[in-house]
């Protein structure tokens, strides 16, 4: 059996991780030149699904908590916490021994899943052909591709997914009711102390009263660890913005118009969670205004072509779930083509729609869900587990009262 996996994120790296501890023969194609042709994302959590990932990729990856972990060198637990309307109370999620929990930088996780795999950069898919003699994929700079199954692991406008539903990518995304403000600025001294204080990885005021709800994280340290570098979002709640994202207010703004526009929203935020957007400088805040979509699909046909993370359940970013549940896609998606492998039983073309028509409907269920759960902003709803299944509430990290923390800078001098 022979895997093409088109996408080279986290979704399509972990797979390909993952066929390669099997044995199983693949190829990957991204559509960037390289790996720094495209900017990655700020930071993805990970939680119950840590274990499973490790076991799931070959021995010569490095260790991951070491390698992708944005906090290095600083020695603080990763730990997310969520402020409620007029409180300044520390309720969030830290890393323990019994639960683990770890804030990997996106680029660093990404480069870390790329260990050792033979990527083919600058593959842009035109056409894909399936017939009975499997699947042919044919690239923009005229080479080809032949395999027995094609994985679309190509994100939110997937052409794999246009292919398998012979609809294009705006017949299935929707743009979200999100205006959208970033900033990414660089700390230190005691302004990164304070922000650390806040929360070690970062931290949402959340405030439907005022109509906004905001996210401060810190993307990665410096290597001395004397500073930092951090973004923020602002999503504004309004209708008027999905309506018509093209002609809304915010994409003709210049930096001090958008920036202006944040101080006046959080004027009546706690000083502290105000300072980050006071320190921010108008060159400091992106130009490109981000459109916010999902994807929401109710069933899939069940044959060579599959997909899987933003492909098929791209959903708002409040939840952080998207990132995590693309991994969980990726081990469930791992599992089923082993059985497939085992035997040759691809070839049997009953028992690969069952495989798959399963993977399909179970991958739909837990993605649907993630997706409505994550337009309703429900920080309390529904987190699974590697295989898929609902956790149990002991199995995740808890929200509860943060204690406070003493935060040093620097490289720790070792005993």
């Amino acid at each position: 059996m022979h895997v093409l996996i088109v996408g080279g994120g986290l979704g399509g790296l972990s797979l390909a991780q993952n066929l390669r501890k099997q044995g199983i023969s693949f190829e990957i194609f991204e559509r960037d030149s390289n790996p720094d042709a495209r900017f990655q994302g700020w930071g993805i959590a990970l939680y119950a699904i840590i274990n499973a990932l490790i076991d799931h990729v070959p021995s010569d990856l490095p260790d991951l908590m070491d390698t992708v972990n944005h906090l290095l060198p600083l020695q603080l637990n990763p730990q997310l916490s969520v402020y409620p309307p007029n409180s300044e109370i520390r309720l969030g999620f830290e890393h323990s021994p019994e639960k683990p929990f770890i804030r990997a930088e996106r680029r660093r996780l990404r480069d870390w899943l790329a260990t050792n795999l033979p990527i083919q950069w600058g593959k842009r898919v035109t056409r894909i052909e399936n017939d009975n003699s499997g699947i042919t994929l044919h690239f923009e700079d005229g080479s080809t591709a032949k395999g027995d199954i094609l994985i679309g692991a190509d994100g939110i406008n997937s052409t794999v997914r246009e292919h398998l539903l012979s609809r294009p990518s705006t017949d299935i995304t929707r743009v979200l009711p999100l205006a959208t403000v970033i900033g990414q600025l660089t700390l230190s001294g005691p302004a990164l102390i304070r922000q650390l204080s806040l929360a070690h990885s970062g931290y949402m005021s959340v405030r439907p009263d005022l109509g906004f709800i905001t996210f401060t994280g810190l993307h990665y340290v410096a290597p001395d660890g004397l500073s930092a570098k951090y973004y923020w979002n602002l999503m504004e709640m309004t209708p008027d913005f999905s309506k018509d994202p093209q002609n809304y207010w915010l994409l003709s703004a210049t930096q001090q118009q958008k920036l202006d526009h944040v101080r006046k929203l959080t004027a009546k935020l706690p000083a502290a969670q105000r300072e980050i957007f006071e320190l921010t400088k108008p060159e400091e805040i992106e130009s490109k205004t981000h459109i916010w979509k999902d994807v929401h699909l109710e069933s899939l046909p069940a044959g060579r072509v599959i997909l899987m993370g933003d492909a098929v359940h791209a959903m708002m970013p409040f939840r952080g779930e998207g990132g995590y549940q693309t991994l969980v896609d990726s081990l469930l998606l791992g599992k089923m083509l082993g059985r497939l492998a085992e035997g040759e039983k691809y070839k049997n073309e009953k028992v690969l729609e069952e495989e798959v028509g399963e993977y399909n409907r179970n991958m739909l269920k837990r993605g649907m869900k993630s997706v409505r759960d994550s337009r309703a902003m429900d920080m309390n709803a529904t987190r699974y587990g590697p295989d898929g299944e609902p956790l149990d509430p002991s199995q995740i990290p808890q929200m509860r009262v943060l204690p406070d923390t003493e935060i040093l800078l620097g490289i720790p001098v070792k005993a």
